[in-house]
C-alpha cells in the first residue's frame, strides 16, 4: 500500500513544501499518490499545491484520478483528484459537545457586559497580530477600552521572527502596514501588552489528547465580560470553509459574532442553517478577505460604538434572539439530528 505523504499547515502557511516536492519527485512511477492533509482545511489552490500536483501529473503523463487526497476538511474548493476520508463538515462541530455549557445564557446576562467586544487569540499569526495592534494601543482612533482581549502565552517566537525561507506563507504583514508601522507593531508586542486571561499557553492545548476541552471550557468562563465576539479563524485566505473551535465557542455560548475569516464564511454558515447579523449591522465584509475584510469589520464595530448605551441594548436584544437560535441549531448539528454528509457546500 502506498504510504501517505503528510502535508503540514499552520493556518494560511504551508510548512513543508520542500520535503513534499522531494517526496513526490521520488514517488514510484505508476503508484497512486496519497496526500494526507491531517484534518486541516486550507485552500490547496492558493497555497500552490494543486498547481504543483497538476504539473507533476503532466510530467509523468498520469491521470488526476491517480492522486488521492485524504483527511482534507475543505468541502468548498474543487479538486480533480479523489477524496478519501474527507469530511463534509468540520470535525469541530462534533467536538464542541465535550465543552458544552448546558445552562443557557439569558438576555439579562448578555446586557450586563463590561465591554462591547471580546477577542481571544491563541496561536499568533501576522493577521491576528495586526488585528490586535489595530484594536489595542492607546491613541487616536483606539478602542482598546471597549475590547476584552486575551492572548495565550506564546511558547515560540513571534511570527515575524520566524524564518519563512522554507515555508510558503500567505499571511504576511506587508499586506497590512507600511514598514514604519510594522516596526511600531513589533516593538509594541515586545512589551507584552496583552496577557492570557487564564494564564494558559498555546502548548497547553496539546499537553494531552483531551487538553483542548479544558482550554475551551476555561475561556468560556470569561464570556460574561463582553457582548460581541471578534472571531479570528484559522484559514482566512482562498476558497475555504473550515469553522474551528473559534467559531463553535460563541455559537454555543449564544454570543453574536464578527468573523475575520475567508470570503463567504458567513454565507456558508447560513447555508448550514445558521443565522447571521446582517439585519443588525453591516455584513458586507463577508465579500472580502484579508485587510479589506478587517477594515469593514472595524467600520461595523465603530457604528455600534457610536450608538448610545440604549441603542446598543436595542441592537443586542435583537442579536441575542439570533444567537440563541444559533445555539439551538448547533446543538442539533453536533448531536447528529441534522445530516450534512451529502450537503453540497460548493453552491456559494
Amino acid at each position: 500500500m502506498t504510504e501517505p505523504i503528510a502535508v503540514e499547515f499552520d493556518g494560511d502557511c504551508w510548512n513543508n513544501p520542500e520535503q513534499f516536492q522531494e517526496k513526490i519527485n521520488h514517488h514510484p512511477a505508476g503508484e497512486p499518490l496519497v496526500l494526507d492533509m491531517r484534518s486541516e482545511g486550507p485552500s490547496l489552490e492558493l497555497l500552490g499545491i494543486t498547481p504543483l500536483i497538476n504539473e507533476w501529473l503532466k510530467n509523468r503523463h498520469q491521470s488526476p484520478d491517480t492522486v488521492q487526497i485524504t483527511r482534507w476538511s475543505n468541502p468548498v474548493e474543487f479538486i480533480p483528484y479523489q477524496r478519501l476520508k474527507c469530511s463534509n463538515l468540520s470535525h469541530f462541530f462534533g467536538m464542541c459537545k465535550e465543552y458544552w455549557q448546558h445552562t443557557e445564557p439569558t438576555l439579562e446576562q448578555q446586557l450586563q457586559y463590561q465591554r462591547p467586544f471580546g477577542i481571544f487569540i491563541g496561536r499568533l499569526t501576522m493577521s491576528r497580530a495586526a488585528i490586535l495592534y489595530n484594536l489595542m494601543p492607546a491613541g487616536t482612533g483606539s478602542i482598546h477600552s471597549q475590547v476584552f482581549a486575551s492572548l495565550m502565552n506564546h511558547v515560540q517566537p513571534f511570527p515575524w521572527k520566524l524564518n519563512n525561507e522554507h515555508r510558503r506563507n500567505l499571511d504576511t504583514i506587508s499586506n497590512w502596514f507600511p514598514l514604519h508601522k510594522q516596526v511600531d507593531m513589533f516593538n509594541w508586542f515586545d512589551s507584552n501588552p496583552i496577557s492570557s486571561v487564564d494564564s494558559k499557553s498555546v502548548r497547553d492545548q496539546f499537553s494531552n489528547p483531551m487538553a483542548w476541552v479544558g482550554t475551551n471550557a476555561s475561556l468560556l468562563q470569561y464570556y460574561h465580560n463582553f457582548a460581541v465576539e471578534i472571531v479570528c479563524e484559522t484559514y482566512t485566505l482562498g476558497n475555504t470553509f473550515f469553522p474551528t473551535e473559534k467559531t463553535m465557542r460563541p455559537l454555543m455560548a449564544a454570543k453574536p459574532i464578527l468573523v475575520y475569516g475567508p470570503r463567504y464564511f458567513l454565507a456558508r454558515l447560513r447555508t448550514l442553517g445558521f443565522r447571521t447579523y446582517n439585519e443588525i449591522w453591516d455584513e458586507s465584509y463577508d465579500l472580502y478577505q484579508g485587510p479589506e475584510r478587517w477594515n469593514l469589520i472595524r467600520k461595523s464595530m465603530n457604528r455600534l460604538l457610536e450608538c448610545g448605551r440604549s441603542d446598543q441594548h436595542t441592537a443586542l436584544i435583537r442579536a441575542h434572539e439570533i444567537a440563541m437560535y444559533n445555539r439551538q441549531h448547533l446543538s442539533k448539528i453536533c448531536n447528529h439530528q441534522i445530516d450534512f454528509t451529502k450537503y453540497d457546500h460548493t453552491r456559494i
